[in-house]
């Protein structure tokens, strides 16, 4: 509740005649208590006081008792005073408060005359998340999660997270400013009653200093170009009117280490430099999302090599991809100079606010040929743009291939509803010369709270990706998907049963060329290499102990896992993939698009071939085995890793959650 607080010339009484009246202006907002201190303006010798308003106003005691006036009470009775307007002035001075105050004879001893102008002023957002701006919502200024929850939602600019982007924030070109305004966030100030405002009164809108680094006000379509707060400044001074004003807000960075995604907007009404009302809304900055294989494949994003170099495949990939329902969408040369690593490049996620979705590609640190993708070609009113940037040096690790996110899982009664997200670290008691995600990234991840991150252990691999060894595919069944791993001890299951069955002699990587070298290796050649199989072995351990991390942060048991045969072999104290890596594939629906392994073949037959579709093949899913031998694998990579997919967003609107999930860095 706001004091009066009066001038001391008001206060003063000495040389104040009976009949002189002590005179004062001020504010009253509508809905607003004031409190006047009765005690305080009252002369010595005061026993009554008389009352007397004129107007619209309200007044009360402490007691919160109705004064019905004109009044004559004991001043004892009512040392305070509280004054309340229902209504908005409509011409300045229009009501007003008489107090005269009289000694135990009745005598009158002094009057205060206080004359106010009523305004109505708020500040209002979409505090009930219904994508319409609320009137005075009573929990504006608070956020709560639930589909009961309160609290508005703020998009950041479809264009750029300026904080840790490598660009100066601008957004002075009028037309892709106009365009932004599809997804800003909307927030009115409201203004009802005379136009000028009582003199020495201002109306200014702030934001803390570091929080204006994070989001920008625009005042109305004409001055777009121009942000009110941003950057640049933190508070601004309001234009005098008697109407409601809009604001469009965004943010310019996502929450990350240093900011909780919060951001507090005020609005003060000043007189003289005092702050005499003020009324406040908060927002949270939605998280940047990943989508898992199980949600609806929209495009598929692939490079188009030079000179033809992967038409093949890119025709291939076509087939699966038409019979999933989805569009390819090969991207010309100029976009990525031969870079073929598309998933390693960027991440296609997504951000969301009431009534509104955009794809947010997340531009990974590595910063080869197909940097130029994010930057020129999808960044545009269909697409956001995220990146982190270091100091330190980007490793394999910092790529994207290394990053999944897991389906909707709930683990020890607590639920993800929207999964987890997946990156793989290093493990320095095995690893010499350990590698880590950037700082910057970890952190990022973990800032984003909805899809509380889990870190895996890749860094045995020499490309150092999970989708060398993680996958998912949807599964009828109570998860709703099954986890594959990579498997060198399923792979030698299988070649064991082919050379107790008498086909020793079949071969693997038929007709293949590593190099100059012709790549075929008998089924026989491959079980008596002993180092082949030490190395496995070791290997196996660490997927093993990935597959303990996972069954315990994703709430899994071995039902819920599929072993896909895979073999590796030591490349400079790392693995690499023997045979191409059937778990790196592409889901699209029901539709895997699978890298070909050129398996040991019995009676025309792929033995992994074979293998896989009698895994997979029961939950409905179709396998389609394409050869990227040439174009991926001989490369270090496989069709996953070739590729990218952007995905229908959750049905569920993340603000909907009942409590965050528990983020807890490993």
């Amino acid at each position: 509740m706001r004091h009066l607080i009066l001038p001391e010339e008001v206060c003063s009484l000495p040389g104040q005649s009976p009949a002189e009246s002590r005179r004062h202006e001020d504010v009253l907002v509508v809905e607003q208590p004031l409190h006047v201190a009765l005690s305080d303006l009252a002369p010595a010798g005061a026993v009554t006081v008389s009352l007397t308003t004129q107007g619209e106003i309200e007044l009360y005691t402490e007691a919160d008792q109705w004064v019905d006036t004109p009044a004559l009470m004991p001043l004892q009775q009512c040392p305070n005073l509280v004054l309340l307007a229902r209504t908005f002035s409509d011409r300045p001075k229009d009501r007003s408060l008489a107090i005269a105050f009289q000694d135990d004879s009745g005598v009158h001893l002094s009057q205060v005359c206080l004359t106010f102008t009523s305004l109505r002023i708020c500040l209002d957002v979409d505090a009930d998340r219904d994508g319409v701006v609320d009137e005075d919502n009573p929990h504006k200024g608070e956020w709560r999660w639930g589909t009961n929850g309160q609290g508005a939602i703020l998009l950041v600019n479809t264009d750029r997270d300026h904080v840790h982007s490598d660009s100066h924030y601008t957004d002075r070109d009028q037309g892709r400013a106009l365009l932004r305004l599809k997804d800003s966030s909307l927030m009115i100030v409201r203004r009802a009653g005379v136009s000028d405002l009582p003199p020495g009164c201002e109306i200014y809108l702030s934001v803390s200093q570091d929080q204006a680094q994070r989001i920008c006000i625009y005042d109305e379509l004409n001055q777009v170009g121009d942000e009110l707060i941003g950057p640049r400044q933190a508070q601004a001074k309001l234009r005098c009117s008697d109407q409601d004003t809009l604001f469009f807000v965004q943010g310019i960075s996502y929450p990350d280490i240093d900011f909780d995604g919060l951001i507090e907007i005020t609005l003060s009404l000043l007189k003289h430099g005092e702050t005499i009302y003020s009324d406040r809304v908060v927002f949270r900055v939605a998280p940047w999302m990943m989508t898992p294989n199980t949600l609806a494949p929209i495009t598929v994003f692939v490079s188009r090599l030079s000179e033809g170099k992967n038409e093949d495949f890119i025709e291939d990939l076509r087939k699966v991809v038409a019979q999933a329902g989805v569009q390819l969408d090969p991207v010309p040369f100029e976009f990525h100079n031969d870079d073929p690593w598309m998933r390693d490049e960027i991440e296609v996620g997504y951000t969301q606010a009431p009534g509104k979705m955009i794809h947010v590609i997340f531009d990974s640190p590595r910063d080869r040929g197909l940097d130029h993708l994010a930057k020129r070609q999808l960044i545009s009113s269909r697409f956001g743009y995220v990146i982190r940037k270091s100091p330190h040096e980007a490793t394999k690790l910092d790529s994207f291939g290394n990053l999944e996110v897991s389906p909707p899982v709930t683990v020890n009664g607590v639920t993800y509803p929207f999964g987890r997200l997946l990156f793989g670290g290093t493990r320095p008691e095995i690893m010499p010369n350990p590698r880590r995600k950037l700082k910057v990234l970890r952190d990022f991840f973990f800032a984003q709270k909805i899809q509380a991150p889990v870190e895996l252990f890749s860094d045995w691999l020499s490309v150092g990706h999970i989708d060398e060894f993680v996958n998912f595919v949807a599964a009828p069944n109570p998860k709703g998907f099954k986890l594959l791993l990579a498997s060198p001890n399923r792979c030698y299951e299988v070649l064991k049963e082919l050379r107790d069955r008498g086909h020793d002699q079949a071969v693997l990587r038929e007709g293949k060329h590593l190099g100059e070298k012709p790549a075929v290796i008998s089924v026989a050649e491959v079980m008596e290499n002993e180092d082949l199989a030490s190395q496995n072995q070791c290997f196996q351990s660490y997927i093993d102990w990935n597959r303990e991390v996972l069954k315990q942060e994703l709430g899994l048991d071995e039902a819920n896992i599929i072993d896909l045969p895979a073999l590796f072999e030591d490349k400079d104290g790392r693995a690499k993939s023997f045979f191409p890596n059937m778990v790196n594939m592409l889901v699209l629906n029901q539709h895997l698009a699978i890298p070909k392994p050129f398996g040991p073949k019995v009676s025309g037959h792929c033995a992994f071939e074979d293998c896989v579709k009698d895994l997979l093949d029961p939950l409905g899913l179709v396998c389609h085995f394409i050869d990227d031998w040439d174009t991926y694998f001989r490369k270090g990579g496989e069709i996953h890793c070739g590729t990218n997919t952007s995905r229908q967003p959750y049905p569920q609107a993340w603000w909907e959650i009942e409590s965050m999930p528990p983020v807890l860095k490993r």
